[in-house]
């Protein structure tokens, strides 16, 4: 290169004016993605919340549907209704009562632990 060829290209970075910062800079601020995962966790928190509550019905739901069978069963073998069938801390009752003069009424009562009572009733004749 020659002498003056290189006296224009220092020239031309002296020269250069210094660069300044501007806020046309793309991306995301610090709290833009803070207020982000903020909302982020909130959400998800609710969504817990929400399937907590969800398994806690499917739970309630399941326990009644196990309460109506056995006590389908029970009045299906009645009078010799086993009792090993159910399931611990649940209890059971059956009644008897006239309906007519050849017919019974027969009830079975199952109540769950959360209070929940079940009741079939069967006439026999």
């Amino acid at each position: 290169m020659s002498v003056k060829k290189e006296n224009i290209v220092i020239k031309k970075l002296v020269d250069k004016p210094p660069q300044t910062f501007t806020n046309d800079c793309n991306g995301f601020s610090l709290i833009e993605v803070l207020i982000a995962a903020l909302l982020f966790a909130i959400l998800l928190l609710g969504l817990t919340s929400y399937q907590q509550k969800l398994m806690a019905r499917h739970h309630a739901f399941y326990n009644r549907l196990q309460a109506e069978r056995i006590a389908f069963q029970l009045l299906e073998s009645y009078p010799n209704s086993p009792t090993n069938i159910i399931p611990p801390n649940w209890h059971h009752q059956i009644t008897n009562s006239f309906y007519t003069a050849e017919c019974r009424i027969i009830s079975i009562t199952i109540t769950l632990p959360t209070q929940q009572k079940i009741v079939q009733k069967r006439v026999f004749c």
